[in-house]
C-alpha cells in the first residue's frame, strides 16, 4: 500500500525532467561568434544549422551574383546547410527562369547537393543535410543562372567555392 505524500515527490521529479529536456536547445552562437550556428540535441546527436551564402537573379536585367560567407567551420557529425535565393522581374510561367544550386562536401570527399528552378520572381530557402562522416577539411558551393524561353542561359553567378572545416 502506498503512503500519503509520495505522489508530490514523483510530480516534482516529472517536472525537474521536464525543465530539464526543455533546457536542451542551445544556439552556438551564443558560445562561439566565429559562425552562426544553431545546435539542438535530440535524440539524433547533435544537428548544426549554418548559413553559408546567397544567390540572386534578375531575369530582365540578365543578372546572376552569389555571396558566400568564407571560410566555416561546423561540428563533426550531422549538420544542415542553408543558402537563401532570390529571383526578380520574372513573369508566372512566362518561360523565363532561374536556377539555384548547393553542393556541400563531406569530410570524405562526397558532394550532397540540392537545386532549386523556379519560373516566376520569387525567394527562398535552399538545404542540405548529412553526417559529415568525421571531421576533416571540405569545401561548398553556391552557383546560380537565369535564362530565358528557350532555355538560353543569360547570366550566371559563380561558383563560389568556400572552405568548410569539420572540427
Amino acid at each position: 500500500m502506498m503512503k500519503k505524500g509520495n505522489g508530490l515527490l514523483s510530480m516534482l521529479a516529472v517536472l525537474m525532467l521536464f525543465i530539464s529536456v526543455s533546457a536542451g536547445t542551445v544556439s552556438a552562437a551564443q558560445a562561439d561568434s566565429e559562425m552562426p550556428v544553431e545546435e539542438n540535441t535530440g535524440d539524433i546527436g547533435i544537428l548544426a544549422t549554418a548559413h553559408l551564402g546567397s544567390m540572386s537573379t534578375d531575369g530582365d536585367g540578365n543578372t546572376a551574383n552569389v555571396a558566400g560567407v568564407g571560410s566555416v567551420t561546423a561540428p563533426a557529425g550531422q549538420n544542415t546547410f542553408t543558402a537563401t535565393y532570390s529571383n526578380v522581374n520574372d513573369r508566372d510561367n512566362d518561360g523565363q527562369g532561374a536556377i539555384y544550386r548547393l553542393t556541400v562536401w563531406d569530410a570524405l570527399g562526397v558532394a550532397h547537393t540540392t537545386e532549386k528552378r523556379v519560373d516566376w520572381a520569387t525567394s527562398g530557402t535552399i538545404s542540405v543535410t548529412f553526417n559529415s562522416q568525421g571531421s576533416g577539411d571540405a569545401q561548398y558551393e553556391l552557383w546560380c543562372e537565369t535564362h530565358d524561353w528557350f532555355d538560353t542561359t543569360m547570366a550566371v553567378g559563380g561558383p563560389y567555392i568556400g572552405d568548410l572545416d569539420f572540427a
